[in-house]
């Protein structure tokens, strides 16, 4: 999980980055923060700095942020976004971390935030059309491409369209998976559902859905997915 640690971190502080900007509290980044961090941190390090900002988000958009999600950990609280198993990062190199990210500019848009996340993980985005979405509709995605294709259709019908109650996602690789519950926080749902394509349940929450699956699904989780739509 180490070597995933990285990769994640860049991809959370991403989303946290377009977050802020795009309706700022000056408690995540910049001067006021900053100064805030200063006088409250003590003996804590930056890695303990980003773990806040994770936990404080993923509160506020349950799953979307949090390791427990995109590492698919089974035994921890739903209201808890890293659990007793996480290793984390060196404090060395989440001080490294840090300052690279906020070096860099902050992302714009839901487009260029997953860009950059898929960046982290080595991601390749190609083109997809969802096809037309009704508000009623359900809809099963496959493929980081379908995610990411999703996040644009929800955030361009804000206030029309729902993904927290619309969009289930399904996905098992840690990169796949951190897009996929990053988009209700990115497009103002209330939560991510994210899916492995062996969880027990997954019949049970993808049947009757439409399924959205791009060129990059995996050929085994487009079957299985397939199979219970149809069961």
């Amino acid at each position: 999980m180490s070597t995933d640690a990285i990769p994640y971190y860049r991809a959370a502080l991403s989303a946290l980055r377009f977050i802020e900007q795009r309706r700022p509290t000056d408690h995540r980044f910049g001067p006021e923060a900053d100064a805030i961090w200063g006088a409250f941190r003590g003996h804590l390090q930056s890695i303990d700095r980003i773990d806040l900002l994770i936990r404080d988000a993923d509160a506020q958009w349950p799953g979307a942020l949090g390791a427990r999600t995109v590492f698919g950990f089974d035994a921890v609280a739903e209201d808890e976004a890293f659990g007793p198993d996480w290793e984390g990062l060196d404090p060395v190199d989440a001080e490294e971390l840090f300052r690279a990210e906020l070096a860099r500019p902050a992302p714009t848009s839901v487009a260029e935030t997953l860009a950059a996340m898929a960046s982290a993980w080595g991601l390749s985005i190609a083109r997809f059309d969802v096809g037309a979405i009704d508000a009623s509709e359900k809809l099963v995605a496959i493929g980081v491409s379908a995610f990411v294709a999703l996040a644009l259709a929800f955030d361009a019908r804000q206030g029309e369209l729902d993904f927290t109650d619309q969009v289930v996602c399904v996905a098992s690789r840690p990169g796949d998976r951190q897009l996929a519950a990053a988009v209700s926080a990115l497009v103002r749902s209330r939560g991510a559902q994210v899916l492995s394509s062996l969880d027990p349940d997954l019949a049970a929450l993808v049947r009757g859905r439409r399924v959205v699956a791009a060129g990059d699904a995996d050929p085994e989780e487009l079957a299985r997915v397939g199979a219970a739509v149809g069961s």
